[in-house]
């Protein structure tokens, strides 16, 4: 599918409407293939994977052991965040699908810059470095998003720790839960109904089967996201791969916000959602998310 377009006949800086969306002015673009982990590498980033699932999982199962209410409902609480958290790196994307050099895109979003113009497929063709690029990026894994999960949430969780281990377990087990459910329920969303079964453990079929019925996963919601190509990117309407109430309308809110930094050749969509983006980061997932974990700790062990 291709993924350039006429170049625009107006440069009216902050008009969204009278402009068309291109890839034809970024500088030194080319195309590369998806990113593949091998060898030794492979194996490192695999037992990785298998200790933020097992950790996750296991942290989470003592938290109910140890205090059933309180993991209750902390877990809608991470829900939520990280479904804010990944409206900001979705939109952050989609504007880099426009802005940035297929070189200078992170792995994930490299991938879904594919999966959208070129391979629909790649998701779970590369379902390893994909779904770690939600935790740490598999190519530089010291960039910007991957300090999240590598530094500021463990840290986090350790201070959360020092209060009570309850706290600091159950943060960061639901913090890394929501997040493995955000990088494997898009790549269910693009896997045939027939082939699910055999892709997926036992568990994690029933487990987003169940998603499915009961609304929070939709199969067909989500495609409707993938009803545009680049030049009518102001068409995007379905953000989030989860339900959230509400969430939808603020998102295309804040996309067409983000669409009318848009000048051909610059990257001032990708700098506004930066600068959105790192105060959400630190103010709100970082501050007041844990801070609200404390608070029904306090109220739930009072």
């Amino acid at each position: 599918m291709a993924t350039d377009c006429e170049a625009p006949k107006t440069d009216i800086a902050g008009d969204s409407r009278a402009l068309e969306y291109s890839r034809i002015r970024i500088p030194n673009n080319r195309e590369i293939p998806a990113y593949n982990l091998t060898g030794f590498k492979r194996f490192i980033f695999l037992a990785l994977y298998a200790l933020i699932v097992s950790s996750s999982i296991g942290g989470l199962i003592y938290t109910f052991y140890v205090h059933p209410l309180f993991a209750l409902l902390i877990l809608p609480v991470s829900y939520f965040f990280n479904n804010c958290l990944f409206l900001m790196n979705h939109s952050r994307f989609h504007a880099n699908f426009i802005e940035l050099p297929e070189a200078k895109m992170s792995v994930i979003c490299h991938h879904a810059f594919i999966h959208h113009y070129r391979n629909i497929r790649v998701f779970h063709e590369t379902w390893l470095e994909t779904r770690m690029s939600y935790f740490i990026d598999v190519r530089a894994v010291f960039d910007q998003a991957s300090r999240c999960f590598i530094l500021v949430i463990p840290a986090t969780s350790v201070i959360l720790y020092k209060i009570s281990p309850v706290l600091g377990i159950g943060f960061f087990s639901s913090q890394y839960l929501a997040e493995l459910l955000q990088s494997t329920i898009h790549e269910w969303y693009h896997i045939p109904v027939r082939n699910r079964k055999a892709f997926y453990s036992f568990p994690t079929y029933w487990a987003f089967t169940f998603l499915e019925k009961i609304g929070i996963a939709s199969t067909g919601h989500h495609m409707e996201h993938h009803r545009h190509q680049l030049p009518t990117l102001e068409k995007v309407e379905v953000w989030l791969d989860l339900y959230v109430p509400f969430c939808e309308r603020a998102a295309s809110r804040f996309w067409k916000k983000v669409l009318s930094q848009y000048v051909p050749g610059q990257r001032r969509m990708t700098a506004y959602i930066n600068r959105v983006g790192t105060l959400y980061a630190y103010l709100v997932f970082f501050l007041i998310n844990p801070a609200i974990y404390v608070l029904i700790y306090l109220e739930c062990f009072d």
